[in-house]
């Protein structure tokens, strides 16, 4: 009888879960998040383990049921499947060198520990707010797969370019952080509007987009406006650009600069005019008074600029900061 704990069945979990892992990641779900991410990374260093021999997924205890299983002495799997845990197949692969040992590199391992003790902490007790662990997650998923001789875009398939996104090293902070937001709201995009037939999605952009250039709230220092744009995350027309203008400029030519995005259908959000230009988007748009649609009393804009500025998401890659 065929082993049910097998190399293929291993990798595939991995990889089922990892993606899973940054699904929950992309809906802000940190606790789902760690839950998935853990049990990817024990499974694929289970997978590792298994690719030299499967008897070191055996535990040391006393209890010879599996080894023998494994070693092909028993035919019959035992009634109850018992393997190392996560933290004893990291340590394994670690004594190998194909993970990163303390004394060599504390901080990588540091946090790869973190995330199991974190994803072992959720199961049994829950979590409130931790450190994003992302970037070792990724880092240590592809570790094993270049240690297994993997395709990494066969591994991650539609979540390969955020991948890339949070490896990439030469980025600034403020670019990754932007770049690995727009892939997560693409990849949700997909998903929401996966199943809908063919033109619907066409009819929901309608559905929400705003068109014509409207004024979002006045104050004595500067007048907050709202204008439609193309989503630099779905490609869609169907994101609210949020300008703003001094108190003093000439109110029929307006010089208006961006300050906050929010798009209806994948839910990508900029905060800033530094993050609009990360995104590729112009900072600075030329708008004259003709061009008002709507007044203040008249738009319901102002809400979701509130909801821009308090909302947006902290991400963090690796070990750098959240800005």
């Amino acid at each position: 009888m065929d082993s049910p704990v097998t190399f293929d069945r291993l990798y595939e979990g991995a990889k089922r879960f990892a993606h899973l892992a940054m699904e929950a990641h992309a809906e802000e779900d940190q606790e789902v998040f760690l839950l998935h991410a853990g049990v990817s990374v024990e499974r694929l260093a289970k997978a590792a383990l298994a690719s030299v021999h499967p008897t070191l997924l055996t535990e040391v205890n006393g209890k010879d049921d599996m080894l023998l299983h494994f070693a092909g002495a028993l035919s019959t799997p035992p009634a109850r499947l018992r393997t190392i845990g996560a933290s004893t197949a990291i340590g394994r692969l670690r004594k190998m060198d194909v993970l990163p040992q303390r004394q060599k590199s504390s901080s990588e391992a540091d946090d790869l520990d973190g995330l199991i003790e974190l994803r072992n902490g959720v199961a049994h007790l829950g979590t409130d707010d931790v450190e994003d662990y992302l970037g070792t997650f990724v880092a240590t998923v592809d570790k094993l797969l270049q240690h297994l001789g993997q395709d990494r875009g066969s591994f991650w398939e539609s979540w390969s370019d955020t991948v890339q996104v949070i490896e990439d090293d030469r980025a600034d902070r403020l670019q990754r952080d932007v770049h690995l937001r727009m892939n997560q709201a693409r990849q949700r995009f997909r998903t929401r509007f996966a199943d809908l037939p063919e033109g619907a999605v066409d009819g929901v952009e309608q559905a929400v987009s705003e068109r014509g250039l409207t004024v979002v709230e006045v104050g004595p220092e500067q007048a907050l406006f709202q204008t439609l744009s193309q989503c630099p995350a779905c490609g869609r027309e169907a994101a609210a650009l949020f300008l703003a203008v001094d108190g003093d400029s000439p109110l029929f030519d307006l010089e208006l600069k961006a300050e906050g995005l929010l798009c209806g259908l994948c839910g990508f959000r900029l905060s800033s005019t530094e993050e609009i230009e990360a995104a590729g988007l112009p900072t600075v748009l030329q708008h004259s008074v003709e061009d008002l649609t709507r007044s203040v009393a008249e738009s319901p804009a102002s809400e979701r600029l509130a909801t821009i500025r308090l909302n947006v998401p902290t991400v963090r890659s690796g070990s750098h900061d959240s800005w």
